[in-house]
C-alpha cells in the first residue's frame, strides 16, 4: 500500500521540502549524549512485548505515493454524500509486493486479522470490502472484524472517510478490547470500514498517536498506559525478502543480535510542532544526506553532491521507495532497468542475484544503509521491478518503503523524537535489551549491536 496519510479535516497535502539537520557529534559516547536525554530521574524498569511479523506477497496497488487524507472523529451519522462517495482517480496499475503484517485479536469473544505494520499512519483500521480488492484472495484470508459479535465492542458514534493512493475507505468508529503479542488493551479504537475500494488489507498505524496526532490513546500509548512497556519506542527488523531471516516488532525493547555497532539516531525533522503546522500530521520524517549505487564489480557511483539534504518519510506500509525522476533515473540507468507502458521501471530478476547496492546515507556519512540488490529490487516472481519509482511531481514527499527497510534496523523513538537507524545484519537469537525511562541514554551509549 502507498501512503495512508491521515489529516483530521479534509486533505492536507504534504510537501517536500528540505532541511538543515542537526549536528550530531559521535566522537564523544562515552562523554555527553547530546540532546538524548530522558525527562526522568532514574533508569526505572524495562520491558518488551515481541511480535513476529508475517511476509505477505499479495497484488499491492504500486501507483505511487498520492498523499491523500481522513476525515476523522466526525460525529453523529455518516453523511449521505459519503455514503454515495467512490474514488476519484482510477486503479491504474498494481502488481505483486512484500509487505509485512500483524497479526492481532479484537474483542470478546476474540477475532483474528492480519494487519498492515504502517509506520505511515496512525490508527487502527478493518475489514475493507474483499469483493472490490485488488487482490481478492489475499484479503479474504486475513480475516475479518464483526463488532456486534463482541460483547465489549462499543460503538463510539463517529465516522471516518479517507483516501488511501487508489484506494478508498469509509466506516464507522469502534473501540474493543485488542490483543497483541502477550498484552490485553481495551479500549483500543477501531475504524471498522462500511465500504471500501482497491484496499486488501487493514493497517495498523504505529506512527505518533496521542503526543501529536490523535485525542485517543492509540494501541502504542496503550502499551505504555497499561505497563507492557515503559516507554514509547519499538524497533523493526522485516527481515530479508525471501525469507532466511526472522521478521519482527519489538515494543519497549531492541534485539541486539539484528546489528552491528552503534546505533545512528536521525532526529525526527521538521520538529514535531513544525509537522503539525505544515502538514497537520507528524510522522517519522528524517534528512537524507546522500545517495549512491555500487554496481556489481564496480566502485560506488555518488548520485548527490556533498550540500545534498532532503527530507524522507520512513514508511513500512509502501512497498517501494519513491524519489525524484532525475535520481531514479540514474539508478534504472546503473541497474539497466527500463520503463514499462505503465511507467513502472522493470529490471530482470536475475539481477537480484548480483552483488550490487544502493547505498543510502544520513548525518553526513556517518551511517550509510547499503540495500542489497536482493533487497531492493521487488520480486513479482513471473518479472521483477525496481525498489525506487519516481514520485508523482517534484512537491510529492520522499519516501523511504519496505525495499529500503529491509536493509536497516530501526528504532523509532517517540520519546526523544529520533529514529535511531544501523544496517541490518542478524546474528542469532535472544538478544533483546528492554528500554527504560532511559532510553535516550540506553540507545546512546549502552545498547549495541552483537553481530
Amino acid at each position: 500500500m502507498a501512503l495512508l496519510k491521515l489529516a483530521i479535516l479534509g486533505l492536507l497535502p504534504l510537501l517536500c521540502l528540505s532541511f538543515s539537520p542537526s549536528d550530531f557529534s559521535r566522537s564523544n559516547r562515552t562523554g555527553g549524549w547530546g540532546n538524548w536525554t530522558s525527562e526522568h530521574g532514574g533508569s526505572g524498569v524495562g520491558r518488551h512485548l515481541r511480535a513476529t511479523l508475517q511476509s505477505r506477497k499479495v497484488m499491492n496497488v504500486t501507483s505511487g505515493p498520492m498523499v491523500k487524507s481522513m476525515q476523522a472523529d466526525m460525529q453523529g451519522d455518516m453523511p449521505s454524500d459519503l455514503q454515495a462517495r467512490t474514488p476519484q482517480e482510477p486503479l491504474t496499475r498494481y502488481g505483486s509486493g512484500i509487505v509485512y503484517m500483524l497479526q492481532l485479536e479484537l474483542g470478546t469473544p476474540r477475532q483474528t486479522v492480519s494487519v498492515i505494520l504502517d509506520t505511515g499512519s496512525y490508527t487502527l483500521l478493518v475489514d475493507p470490502n474483499c469483493g472490490q480488492a485488488a487482490d481478492r484472495e489475499a484479503c479474504q484470508s486475513f480475516g475479518f472484524y464483526d463488532p456486534m459479535r463482541s460483547f465489549t465492542g462499543r460503538y463510539l458514534n463517529g465516522w471516518f472517510a479517507g483516501l488511501f493512493g487508489t484506494g478508498y475507505m469509509q466506516g464507522l468508529w469502534f473501540s474493543d478490547t485488542a490483543y497483541v503479542a502477550s498484552s490485553v488493551l481495551p479500549n483500543l479504537r477501531v475504524g471498522v470500514s462500511m465500504w471500501s475500494a482497491y484496499i486488501w488489507a487493514g493497517v495498523l498505524g504505529v506512527s505518533y498517536g496521542m503526543k501529536w496526532n490523535t485525542g485517543y490513546p492509540t494501541m502504542l500509548d496503550l502499551l505504555v498506559k497499561n505497563d507492557y512497556i515503559a516507554v514509547p519506542i519499538f524497533s523493526l527488523g522485516v527481515g530479508y525478502q525471501g525469507g532466511g531471516s526472522p521478521s519482527d516488532i519489538i515494543f519497549g525493547g531492541v534485539d541486539r543480535k539484528k546489528f552491528r555497532g552503534y546505533l545512528e539516531p536521525l532526529e525526527v525533522y521538521p520538529y514535531p510542532y513544525q509537522q503539525l503546522k505544515q502538514y497537520g500530521q507528524v510522522g517519522y520524517r528524517v534528512n537524507m544526506t546522500s545517495l549512491a549505487i555500487t554496481p556489481p564489480g564496480q566502485v560506488e557511483i555518488v548520485l548527490t553532491d556533498g550540500e545534498f539534504v532532503h527530507n524522507v518519510l520512513i514508511d513500512s506500509g509502501s512497498t517501494y521507495t519513491y524519489l525524484s525522476a532525475e535520481l531514479v533515473a540514474e539508478i534504472a540507468d546503473a541497474m539497466d532497468a527500463y520503463m514499462d507502458d505503465q511507467g513502472v521501471y522493470r529490471v530482470p530478476c536475475e539481477s537480484r542475484n548480483l552483488s550490487g547496492s544502493v547505498n543510502f546515507g544520513f548525518n553526513y556519512y556517518n551511517i550509510v544503509i547499503r540495500a542489497s540488490y536482493a533487497d531492493f529490487i521487488v520480486d513479482f516472481e513471473s518479472d521483477c521491478a525496481l525498489g525506487v519509482q519516481p514520485v508523482d511531481s517534484e512537491n510529492d514527499t520522499w519516501v523511504l518503503g519496505t525495499s529500503f527497510i529491509r536493509a536497516a534496523y530501526l528504532v523509532f523513538d517517540q520519546q526523544n523524537d529520533a529514529v535511531w537507524i544501523a544496517q541490518y545484519l542478524p546474528c542469532g537469537d535472544d538478544g533483546i535489551t528492554d528500554l527504560t525511562l532511559d532510553a535516550g541514554k540506553q540507545l546512546w551509549l549502552e545498547v549495541t549491536g552483537l553481530c
